[in-house]
């Protein structure tokens, strides 16, 4: 990657960090279903998690500019999946077999990702 857009991969890997804080509170639906929908203990609208992806993901083509990012694919996975093993694992209270299960994953995968995000 050109150090240009490392530098701004880096600030967007640090700055979509803040992006959790974006109103927590839309984000405690009682469903699975991530669809666009109004909260009823808040009131406010929620939007698919695809909407906030695109979103992010034009804020940082925006920063970049004419640079051609390289690497872009495994930057995003990074993002989105060590929040997610770490409050799935958070909500199974450590139990890595249960955390598992619901992630749908092999316990020997889950084990190797939790590895490399530190979370073990």
């Amino acid at each position: 990657m050109a150090p240009h857009a490392q530098h701004n991969a880096n600030h967007f890997a640090k700055s979509s960090e803040h992006l959790a804080d974006y109103n927590k509170e839309d984000y405690h639906s009682p469903t699975h279903d991530f669809e666009l929908s109004l909260d009823s203990h808040t009131g406010h609208m929620q939007q698919p998690l695809r909407v906030h992806v695109e979103r992010v993901v034009r804020q940082y083509f925006a920063m970049l500019g004419d640079e051609i990012p390289t690497d872009l694919y495994e930057l995003i996975l990074k993002q989105v999946e060590e929040p997610l093993l770490s409050v799935v694992l958070e909500k199974t209270r450590g139990n890595q077999t249960k955390c598992a299960q619901i992630l749908g994953l092999n316990r020997g995968t889950l084990r190797k990702k939790l590895k490399t995000y530190h979370l073990m």
